[in-house]
């Protein structure tokens, strides 16, 4: 590896101290961007309580008396929450408070249903 140079599927992302010399800072190819400032960035907010003045509700629920009665939240981030329909907002919450919620990890719900391809299509797809 010369210097300056990364392996095959890796880019250099600056440089780094390692035995006392600078050497390249190599990482995956194609690795995400942005990672947790990211995800605070996004705005992330519950589907499953909308409020009368349109808003949704900030995700998660605290340990106050109002949150105490709340059903399990559906995080999403509002720019997704916004291009959603009143439909695939309320399947969505349906099936995650239909998952419940068993242990201490929470449970994962795809946002959007599975497409069906109808009729005898998807018979023969199990079949098969």
């Amino acid at each position: 590896m010369a210097r300056g140079s990364c392996w095959v599927g890796y880019e250099q992302k600056g440089m780094k101290k390692k035995g006392g010399k600078l050497v390249p800072n190599c990482v995956p190819a194609g690795m995400k961007k942005g990672g947790l400032k990211e995800w605070f960035r996004q705005n992330w907010v519950d589907i499953g309580s909308k409020r009368k003045d349109g808003s949704f509700a900030k995700c998660g629920r605290s340990k106050q008396l109002k949150d105490a009665k709340r059903k399990y939240p559906k995080c999403v981030p509002l720019a997704k929450a916004r291009r959603m329909s009143e439909g695939q907002r309320k399947s969505a919450v349906a099936r995650k408070r239909a998952a419940a919620n068993v242990g201490p990890k929470p449970t994962n719900v795809k946002t959007f249903a599975k497409k069906s391809l109808g009729g005898m299509v998807d018979y023969y797809k199990g079949v098969i």
